[in-house]
């Protein structure tokens, strides 16, 4: 992406498509994934938090867990703790991440995600 995009654009593109995925889309919830001391990750939770979607800005897959909870931060900084975030029946899930997040973390978030459907069926 810093290839197609610029380093020095790539923070706008991350910003640019998650403003398209919230306004376009039908959202239940938004998960932001990235470093709590992230410019560019606090601007997407700002996003989220600005157009009123449910969001959970998280910085690792421990922050999912045990069963249906999770402890993420509000953008003034304060750690929640809540308790069956991901809602029953199907829902749609837009997932955005800082532009310095690994896949990796990104993918062990989602699966967490998906274990959590799983058993709710």
């Amino acid at each position: 992406m810093m290839r197609r995009y610029g380093v020095e654009n790539i923070s706008n593109h991350f910003i640019n498509a998650t403003l398209k995925l919230v306004d376009d889309k039908e959202v239940d919830l938004m998960l932001v994934i990235g470093g709590w001391n992230s410019s560019n990750t606090s601007s997407l939770q700002v996003i989220a938090e600005e157009r009123g979607v449910s969001s959970y800005w998280i910085d690792s897959e421990k922050r999912i867990g045990p069963g249906n909870r999770i402890t993420h931060k509000l953008m003034h900084g304060e750690l929640v703790e809540k308790e069956e975030w991901v809602p029953k029946g199907p829902i749609t899930i837009a997932i955005t991440a800082g532009a310095s997040t690994p896949d990796k973390d990104i993918e062990d978030i989602l699966a967490k995600v998906f274990e959590i459907k799983r058993h709710q069926e």
